[in-house]
C-alpha cells in the first residue's frame, strides 16, 4: 500500500507540473512557437534572435540557427515547421489542444463512466453481443484518445548509416490543404557525425597540365615556382585544407597523392627508402610542422606543353604534359587503392580542363577495389556537364557513386574541397506518383549543403492534387568520409492533404 501511495503521489506531482508547464506556454502570443525556450528554462524566451534559444520539440533542447529563429520560431508560420509538427504529434491530446488552441487549465472534467453489467445471454449470439458491449464501453472510456489513435497514419521516418558511419534520416511531415493554387509539402532531414575512426584512405589527384599555370587562381605561391595564385597553387591549397580537415576529423587513416597531365605519376609521400604511396595525413617525419603529404603537394610542378611535370619530394617523379588524360590519373589512383586494407576508399579528382586523350574513363572505372571518386571542375574552362567521347568529370563521379562539383570561383576551392570528409546533406529530391524526381534543395532551411550535425526542413509548394490517393516520396542525399549515401521516404495522401507521419 505504501509503495502504491508513493507512486500515486509521484504521478500527481508530475501531472501538476505538466499542467503548469502547458498553462504557461498557452499564454504566449501567436507569433512565438511554444517549443521555443532556453536550455535550462523551457518557458522563457527572448524577444528576438538569441544564441541562448533552444528547440524543445523533441524533448531535449536542440540548438537553433539564427536563420531558423528569424524565419520560423518567431513568426506566425511556425505551425509549418517540421520540428513543431513532429512535436505536436507525440504529446498527449490535452497538451496538443493547449498548443493549438490556448485555453485555461485545468480542462473541464469528463463525466464519469459507470460500467453496467452485461445481461447473461444464451448461445453464441449472446456472447458476441457481450463482447461488443465491452468494446463500446472501452471506447467510451478512452473517448477522444481512442479517436486520436485511430486516425494516426504510419510513420514515414526512415534512417540509414552512411559509409563512414554517419547517421542520416528523413521524414515526410505533412501536406497542407489546397490554398491559392498550391499545396505545401513539409519534410525533415537530419544528419549526425560518426565517432572518429581512421578507416578511410583518401587519395588526392591533381591536374598538372600546362593550363594550370594560366588564369586566375588562389593560394599564393604554394609550390615556390615564382608564379602566384595560379590554378595549380589553388589545387595545392585546396588539397592542403582537405588534409587538415581529415586530420581534425580523425576519420582518415591514410592519404596518397597522384598528379596527371598527358601521363600520370604517384608521388612519394614519405622519406623512407623507395616510393611510399601512402602515409598518415598527419605524419611529419622531420617534425617541421608540415605533414609529409603536404610537403609532397608543395613540390608539384607544371610547365609548357613539351616539358615534364611531376613532384620533386621525396623521390622525384615526373611524366609528360602534351595533353590532359583523365584515364591516366584514374588508373594511378586505383593502383594506390590496391595498397590499402582500410574499408573506405575516397578519391578527390581535380581538373581545370577537358579530357583530351587516352582511353575512355569507363575502361578504368570502377577500380578493381571499391573506391568513390568525387570530381571537381576547377575554373571556368572545366565543367561537370561537359560532353566527351572519352568521358568527363561527371561520368567519373557517376561510375563510382560519387559527386561532381563545379567550382567557377577558384578562391572557394579550398573551402569546398575540405568539406569532402565532413558529413553533410547534399540535396533533396521529390517524386510524385512515381514521376521524375524534382530537386527541391533550394527550399531547404538552412541552405544546402549543410554539415553535420544538422536538422534541415523543407517546405515545397506543389500543384493541388487531383481526387484520390497519391504517393509522395522524398530522397535525401548525403556524404561523409566514407562516401555517399541516401535515404528515401514515401507516404500516401489524398487531395485534401493531412499528416504524413505518426511520429
Amino acid at each position: 500500500m505504501f509503495g502504491r501511495r508513493k507512486r500515486e503521489q509521484e504521478d500527481a506531482a508530475r501531472e501538476a507540473e505538466r499542467r503548469a508547464l502547458f498553462a504557461e506556454l498557452a499564454k504566449r502570443p501567436e507569433t512565438i512557437c511554444p517549443f521555443l525556450g532556453l536550455a535550462d528554462k523551457r518557458t522563457v524566451y527572448h524577444d528576438g534572435v538569441s544564441e541562448e534559444h533552444r528547440c524543445w520539440a523533441f524533448g531535449d533542447p536542440a540548438e537553433l540557427s539564427a536563420e531558423q529563429q528569424q524565419k520560423v520560431c518567431l513568426q506566425p508560420g511556425y505551425g509549418n515547421c517540421p520540428r513543431y509538427l513532429r512535436g505536436v504529434l507525440v504529446i498527449p491530446t490535452e497538451e496538443l489542444e493547449a498548443l493549438r488552441h490556448p485555453q485555461p487549465f485545468p480542462p473541464p472534467a469528463r463525466a464519469a463512466v459507470v460500467a453496467q453489467p452485461v445481461p447473461e445471454r444464451r448461445g453464441r449470439g449472446g456472447r458476441i453481443l457481450g463482447i461488443l458491449a465491452v468494446l463500446l464501453l472501452v471506447g467510451a472510456v478512452v473517448g477522444g484518445g481512442y479517436l486520436y489513435l485511430r486516425n494516426q497514419v504510419p510513420s514515414s521516418a526512415v534512417a540509414a548509416t552512411l559509409p563512414g558511419g554517419s547517421d542520416l534520416s528523413a521524414e515526410l511531415i505533412s501536406l497542407s490543404a489546397p490554398d491559392g493554387g498550391s499545396q505545401n509539402l513539409t519534410a525533415h532531414a537530419a544528419i549526425s557525425g560518426a565517432p572518429p575512426a581512421p578507416d578511410t584512405t583518401l587519395v588526392y589527384v591533381i591536374d598538372l597540365s600546362g593550363s594550370t599555370l594560366d588564369g586566375p587562381g588562389c593560394g599564393g605561391d604554394r609550390n615556390h615556382d615564382g608564379r602566384t595564385d595560379t590554378p595549380l597553387d589553388c589545387e595545392i591549397a585546396a588539397a592542403t585544407a582537405l588534409n587538415a580537415q581529415a586530420v581534425e576529423n580523425g576519420t582518415v587513416g591514410e592519404v596518397g597523392l597522384v598528379g596527371f597531365a598527358g601521363g600520370a605519376v604517384t608521388a612519394d609521400v614519405a622519406p623512407a627508402d623507395g616510393i611510399q604511396v601512402l602515409t598518415a595525413p598527419n605524419a611529419d617525419s622531420d617534425e617541421d610542422g608540415t605533414p609529409d603529404v603536404v610537403e609532397a603537394l608543395q613540390s608539384a610542378h607544371s610547365a609548357g606543353r613539351t616539358k615534364p611535370v611531376g613532384f620533386r619530394e621525396f623521390t622525384p617523379v615526373r611524366t609528360t604534359t602534351e595533353t590532359t588524360t583523365f584515364s591516366a590519373g584514374i588508373a594511378a589512383a586505383c593502383q594506390v587503392m590496391d595498397e590499402t586494407d582500410l574499408p573506405n576508399r575516397l578519391v578527390v579528382f581535380l581538373s581545370d580542363g577537358s579530357n583530351s586523350s587516352g582511353a575512355p574513363v569507363s575502361t578504368v572505372l570502377p577500380c578493381d577495389v571499391s573506391a568513390v571518386f568525387h570530381s571537381f571542375a576547377v575554373g571556368a574552362d572545366a565543367g561537370c556537364a561537359e560532353a566527351s567521347e572519352l568521358g568527363g568529370l561527371q561520368e567519373i563521379a557517376d561510375l563510382t557513386e560519387g559527386v561532381c562539383t563545379p567550382v567557377d570561383d577558384l578562391t572557394r576551392l579550398p573551402e569546398i574541397l575540405e568539406s569532402v570528409v565532413v558529413p553533410q546533406i547534399l540535396r533533396i529530391q521529390l517524386a510524385l506518383d512515381g514521376g521524375d524526381p524534382i530537386d527541391i534543395s533550394d527550399q531547404a532551411s538552412p541552405r544546402l549543403p549543410e554539415q553535420a550535425p544538422a536538422d534541415v526542413q523543407v517546405t515545397y509548394p506543389i500543384l493541388p492534387l487531383s481526387a484520390g490517393e497519391h504517393e509522395l516520396c522524398v530522397t535525401v542525399f548525403a556524404s561523409d568520409a566514407g562516401g555517399t549515401g541516401e535515404v528515401r521516404t514515401c507516404a500516401t495522401v489524398d487531395a485534401a492533404g493531412g499528416p504524413l507521419t505518426s511520429n
